[in-house]
């Protein structure tokens, strides 16, 4: 009896001394790993993130490979709010049956945890019920256990999971790898996704400010001209890149959270003149459908977010000829919540700020917002909550 109790304890000491291991000394597998994964990973200079309970960052990794077969990808989902039940019903759930092994010479980041003595179904349910409590669009691989994420803030990073190996095999290591760009928020999701796989009770979903405190604005009068012509010059530029940082300023000036009320509303105001040239652009990007270019894709969402900033300093201000082009746009993008969820919910962002002001919104939006909210009542949180706003004022 001595001699299984000591045996117990020891393989839970391994547990914990497991968790609080540099990257560089976790590496429970012993054995080849003959289904080659994916190598390619390389390092950005964005700043980085520590573990789910501080202290160190996982480092930043670059695009993978895109070779995954197409068959095999299914779309996020969970539907009860509740992560620590992963027994409860839903329509839409990360179904995983078993995992690949983890890889020989595969360093783990800091942002992983090993979860002892549970099958990998329910892990999966519960990463998949918080991912969509707290509204990051997923797409699933089932044969290599991962899921390829997107936040709001439009943070790319993917969550792995993995069977341990040797001394470890008796539980699921899960591991998150951020890709792409940066948010002073992506902290919390990464503590929440590794806190619910564990079986914990997540951090609350409350956003961190991501700007600086405004002093008071008491007879200061922008000039949206100069900032705009800064603007003007970047989309003037061809390639990604210039385009990209312009529309990222554009997000900014058009926010009243970062530049106060009085910067963003004049940026706004201008942007809806009909002479001028950014804003031209900028409702070119957002009526005319990308091609399946991801990075096509990502500027006409960028786009969409200043359009929603607009709308919400400026909703009235609206032009008619302009609303009339949007409703098309708009109800398209609801009408294909299933494609793009992060898509989906700028638009009923929109949508919200020119119901007051649109005698039609209720005939043209109510079926597509209906749809919308079914599919975030399945997938996606925030655009649930935001359909419903939509659909109680069109009421």
């Amino acid at each position: 009896m001595s001699g299984n109790k000591k045996k117990d304890n020891d393989k839970d000491n391994q547990d914990k001394v497991y968790r609080g291991r540099q990257p560089s000394q976790m590496n429970p597998c012993t054995d080849a790993f003959d289904d080659a994964p994916e190598t390619t990973r390389r390092v950005f200079g964005a700043p980085s993130f520590g573990p789910p309970g501080g202290g160190g960052a996982p480092s930043n990794v670059g695009i993978e490979a895109r070779n995954t077969t197409q068959n095999h990808i299914r779309s996020t989902a969970a539907v009860k709010p509740s992560v620590m039940n992963p027994s409860s019903s839903a329509k839409f759930r990360w179904n995983l049956n078993d995992v690949p092994p983890l890889p020989e010479f595969h360093q783990l980041e800091r942002s992983a945890v090993f979860i002892p003595k549970f099958e990998v179904k329910a892990v999966a349910g519960r990463v998949s019920d918080v991912l969509r409590d707290r509204s990051i669009e997923a797409t699933f691989d089932d044969d290599k256990g991962r899921a390829k994420c997107t936040t709001s803030d439009g943070v790319d990073f993917r969550v792995r999971l993995y069977r341990g190996r040797g001394q470890y095999s008796h539980g699921v290591i899960v591991e998150v790898q951020r890709r792409f760009g940066t948010s002073i928020n992506f902290h919390n999701e990464t503590r929440a996704i590794l806190a619910a796989a564990e079986g914990h009770s997540p951090p609350t979903t409350h956003t961190k400010p991501s700007n600086l405190p405004l002093g008071p604005e008491d007879g200061y009068k922008p000039n949206a001209g100069s900032s705009l012509g800064m603007v003007s010059k970047m989309l003037s530029f061809p390639g990604h890149d210039a385009h990209y940082l312009a529309l990222q300023t554009l997000m900014s000036l058009t926010d009243a959270a970062k530049m106060g009320k009085a910067t963003s509303r004049s940026v706004s105001i201008e942007l809806l003149n009909g002479s001028n040239e950014v804003g031209g652009k900028l409702l070119m990007m957002i009526l005319t459908p990308p091609k399946d270019q991801e990075e096509s894709f990502e500027l006409r969402v960028m786009a969409m977010i200043v359009l929603s900033n607009v709308l919400e300093v400026s909703g009235a201000s609206v032009p008619q000829a302009i609303r009339v082009q949007l409703r098309p746009v708009l109800k398209q993008d609801l009408f294909n919540a299933e494609k793009n969820l992060r898509l989906a919910s700028i638009a009923a962002k929109c949508v919200e700020y020119l119901i007051p002001n649109d005698s039609q919104a209720r005939d043209v939006y109510c079926e597509a917002l209906m749809k919308a909210k079914k599919v975030g009542d399945d997938r996606h949180a925030g655009l649930m909550r935001q359909a419903e706003r939509c659909l109680d004022a069109c009421m």
